[in-house]
């Protein structure tokens, strides 16, 4: 039986490899380890780590609270490992946009051109039934999410029953079968929207990495790693983590009203407030040798491997000689998708584009941002945001899901006070 451990006294923030002065005053940088320690003593994440670095790599900012297992004295590094959920994404993203600038994808391509069981789908209608989608989702609609696809935990009643029924996976459990085969599953599944028509996060992008695979040839594990990691020399994104990498993996955990935080079983059931609904995660996933790669949730990495990434971004698709994506296409990715339709997992000022959330009104989102920051999170509570702007990215990592990613978003801010 999983030990489950209680947060206490014996608990306190440890904050480490904190980096005042780098690139902010010295309060700034006290101000802002102040805010990790704070939300590991207030048991709102039991380990928390930040990076603000520039698009040449100058690091504004490095700080982190709290320790790697709530039951060992060892505190969180910068070489830990974090599930990254669904700021796995963005790198699905950039594969398929490899491929369409090597025209071997069509933006406009329907999903059945590459993955046959996509095809005759039907629309979930609000007093129940079903009707024949007026067009097939295509691979713009996967990119920008309005294709239809949803998640068990967004709770859509006419899906979510059709998803358990089917058994369908959200890429976060550690499910005994291969990509292909909860495709398959998906596919028989009403979508929540016609395509086109609405903003309906989901299972998109795990449909992206299928649609890698299927064109490619390679397991989307594989093309990542040969064609996204190696050449931006990301050394610790993977799928699946070694097992003499077990030890750098900061624990999983969520909150138990009432009870402060708790580690996560395998596999734990977790509550989704936005929706009403509920996750299903394992934490052991990301040492599991047999589950498929998730491209919308699966991978893992460190924090300072995410920020190479996203200072590869930053820079228009290169990062140290190694160009992965022309600057035309970044900017495109980068770019409002929707027709301003509304992103209600992001709310008002907010936009989304090739695998990112965009600012597009600073005021109506409530932010400092300037318009154009893109960004993305995770459900275990994880962040980053990329301010082509001001010509730098923030990271947070957190393992605390979901409630993790709001005291992300509370450093992003604490950054942009700092940076003023």
């Amino acid at each position: 039986m999983l030990r489950r451990y209680f947060f206490a006294i014996l608990l306190l923030p440890v904050l480490l490899w904190s980096q005042a002065g780098l690139g902010l005053e010295a309060s700034s940088s006290a101000t802002l380890n102040a805010l990790l320690e704070k939300a590991v003593a207030d048991q709102r994440v039991s380990a928390i780590a930040a990076l603000v670095v520039r698009a040449d790599g100058e690091v504004l900012y490095q700080g982190s609270a709290g320790r790697r297992d709530p039951a060992a004295a060892e505190p969180i590094g910068p070489n830990d490992l974090y599930r990254l959920a669904s700021m796995t994404k963005p790198f699905t993203t950039v594969a398929v946009m490899q491929l369409v600038e090597q025209g071997r994808l069509n933006l406009d391509d329907p999903i059945s051109r590459h993955l046959p069981a996509f095809h005759d789908l039907r629309v979930v209608q609000p007093g129940g039934g079903t009707v024949p989608a007026a067009r097939e989702p295509t691979i713009r609609d996967l990119l920008r999410h309005t294709s239809g696809i949803s998640y068990n935990f967004l709770n859509i009643p006419g899906v979510i029953e059709e998803y358990r029924r089917l058994g369908v996976d959200d890429g976060l459990a550690a499910a005994d079968r291969g990509l292909d085969d909860n495709m398959a599953r998906l596919a028989q599944a009403p979508l929540a929207v016609q395509p086109g028509s609405g903003w309906r996060y989901g299972l998109s992008t795990d449909v992206l990495g299928a649609v890698v695979q299927k064109v490619t040839g390679q397991p989307l594990d594989a093309y990542l790693h040969e064609h996204v990691a190696v050449p931006l020399h990301l050394d610790s994104f993977a799928f699946h983590v070694p097992a003499g990498a077990r030890p750098r993996m900061v624990a999983a955990v969520y909150p138990v009203q009432g009870q402060g935080l708790k580690a996560m079983a395998s596999p734990q059931v977790v509550p989704y407030p936005l929706s009403g609904g509920s996750w299903t995660a394992d934490p052991e996933r990301a040492f599991s040798t047999t589950a498929y790669p998730s491209g919308g949730a699966g991978a893992t990495a460190t924090i300072g491997d995410y920020a190479r990434f996203a200072r590869m971004l930053l820079n228009n698709g290169e990062l140290d000689g190694a160009r992965i994506l022309r600057a035309e296409t970044v900017a495109m990715m980068r770019t409002p998708q929707t027709g301003g339709l509304p992103i209600n997992l992001r709310g008002p000022g907010n936009d989304f584009g090739f695998g990112f959330a965009v600012v597009t009104d600073p005021a109506a989102a409530n932010t400092r941002q300037p318009a154009g920051t893109y960004s993305w999170g995770g459900i275990y509570g994880t962040g980053f945001w990329v301010d082509p702007t001001s010509r730098f990215a923030i990271v947070v990592m957190t393992q605390t899901g979901v409630n993790g990613g709001v005291v992300a978003g509370e450093v992003r801010e604490a950054v942009y006070t700092a940076m003023q």
